[in-house]
């Protein structure tokens, strides 16, 4: 598909209209929504913030697909001539931005002493059920307005709250990644077992994103810079994955869970490429079927269990 794009009569369906005239390329808007925000974006929140503006005219269901290709391809073309770079996988900056180039990331010295997204307890029935997997919407809104930041050694003093954190479920055709949490990590509580799914903790400043008026009631937000940053710093790619939503996971059997709910997205792989981020962190890791995880269950915390359960349901 070109940069330039005339308004047609008909669209394919994941293309979409430059409006105006003269029009300007993909890459023009790209960099003037990232010059204008001084910030990294996400192809969505570009392709969100130009159709607020009425600079694009969205005709398919996942435009920002194309303004993630344009960019990508750009950057793999050109490199360091590219006015842009890649700065977590999905995310753009401008070259010209003082925000370091996408790598393997780098682990503060106590992850302890961050600053987390949690909710009250008494306020976890506005978001679930109860315990177990709970495939709905992840209402951004509602999040939003029961969260706020607290001390991550605080909240894991408490059970009075419960912290937010993304869950990922990796998937290549019928296998899914594997990897045993080492004792270098900062819960103890998970150290030496078994897991079918990578995440992290939240923060209240990427829960700000969550208040954007640029997206619709329903939209989920897979694409944006919260949750790819989330799943760069787990995962390090080469090609850009499907990230899709599929709801909370708790459990309050075992005092870890009983203190975490997890946003779950499933991640599509195109293709077998991939390097875990957190060397040392995540040992084993490796593509197994749901019959060869299911062999060794044991292995494997609550979590898990739960996952391996469910998969043909998160799986679709």
């Amino acid at each position: 598909m070109p940069d330039n794009i005339n308004v047609p009569g008909d669209l394919p369906q994941e293309e979409f209209a430059l409006t105006g005239a003269p029009s300007p390329t993909f890459l023009d808007i790209a960099q003037m929504y990232l010059k204008s925000s001084r910030k990294p974006l996400s192809a969505r929140e570009i392709v969100a913030m130009a159709t607020r503006d009425g600079i694009l005219k969205s005709a398919g269901r996942t435009p920002w697909q194309t303004m993630k290709s344009k960019l990508s391809t750009d950057i793999l073309s050109h490199g360091d001539k590219s006015r842009f770079k890649r700065v977590f996988q999905g995310v753009f900056a401008l070259r010209e931005d003082s925000v370091t180039e996408y790598q393997a990331p780098r682990f503060v010295k106590s992850k302890l002493d961050e600053d987390i997204a949690v909710i009250p307890l008494r306020k976890l029935n506005e978001l679930i059920d109860g315990p177990g997997l709970c495939l709905k919407p992840i209402d951004r809104q509602h999040l939003t307005q029961i969260s706020h930041s607290m001390l991550r050694r605080a909240a894991e003093e408490t059970y009075d709250v419960v912290q937010l954190i993304s869950v990922f479920v990796v998937s290549y055709e019928d296998k899914f990644l594997t990897h045993m949490r080492s004792a270098r990590l900062p819960e103890s509580r998970l150290h030496g077992e078994y897991s079918m799914m990578l995440g992290g903790h939240l923060s209240v400043d990427d829960f700000s994103q969550l208040t954007l008026d640029l997206f619709s009631a329903d939209d989920d937000l897979a694409d944006c810079t919260y949750i790819l940053r989330e799943l760069s710093e787990e995962l390090v790619l080469t090609v850009d994955p499907i990230v899709e939503p599929r709801g909370y996971l708790y459990d309050d059997s075992r005092d870890v869970s009983r203190q975490h709910l997890g946003m779950l997205y499933l991640v599509k792989l195109p293709k077998l490429s991939f390097e875990i981020g957190e060397r040392g962190f995540l040992l084993n890791a490796k593509m197994e079927t749901l019959e060869e995880i299911q062999g060794r269950r044991e292995q494997f915390e609550n979590w898990s269990w739960m996952l391996m359960d469910n998969i043909n349901r998160i799986a679709k």
